[in-house]
Parts: structure tokens; C-alpha cells; sequence
């Protein structure tokens, strides 16, 4: 049979469980546990997403410029060459 050692959450007192439901109680064990590092955990993470998605988003809405350029020139084109000339008399 195998079994987990207890971890650090279930050492702790019940007035820490309860400290850690509320806001201020959480702000504290981070302080606490990680310093004010840990305050910015995960945003090296999230700035790199943020950075791939809009990188992402301008590519595609580069595409779709450049995409709808050539067929207004294209439509353009096809109607000055089939459009009707007028005479000079």
C-alpha cells in the first residue's frame, strides 16, 4: 500500500485555514511563504502570451489588408474592361 506524506495544507491550524479564505489572509501567506515575488508569479508567462496573441492577431489582420487590396484591384480591373466605352464622333 502506498501512502502520501501530509503535506504543509494539512499541518496547518485551523485559524490558517480560515486566515486563508479571505483576501487579506491570502495576500498574507503569499507575503509570507514567497515574499513579494510572489505577488508577480506567472506574469513572465502571461506577458508572453499577451505578446503571441497579438503578434497573432496583426499577421492575420495584415493578411486579410493585403487579401482584400488585390480583389478590389482585380474587381476593378474586370469592370473598366468590360464596361461599355462611349464614342468620340
Amino acid at each position: 500500500m502506498i501512502q502520501a506524506a501530509e503535506s504543509e495544507d494539512d499541518k496547518s491550524t485551523e485559524a490558517e485555514r480560515k486566515a486563508q479564505r479571505t483576501i487579506s489572509g491570502a495576500l498574507y501567506t503569499i507575503w509570507k511563504r514567497e515574499g513579494i515575488l510572489g505577488f508577480f508569479k506567472g506574469l513572465q508567462a502571461h506577458i508572453l502570451k499577451t505578446v503571441l496573441s497579438s503578434a497573432l492577431l496583426l499577421m492575420v489582420k495584415e493578411k486579410i489588408a493585403k487579401s482584400t487590396w488585390i480583389l478590389i484591384l482585380v474587381i476593378g480591373r474586370y469592370l473598366s474592361v468590360n464596361s461599355p466605352k462611349l464614342k468620340a464622333v
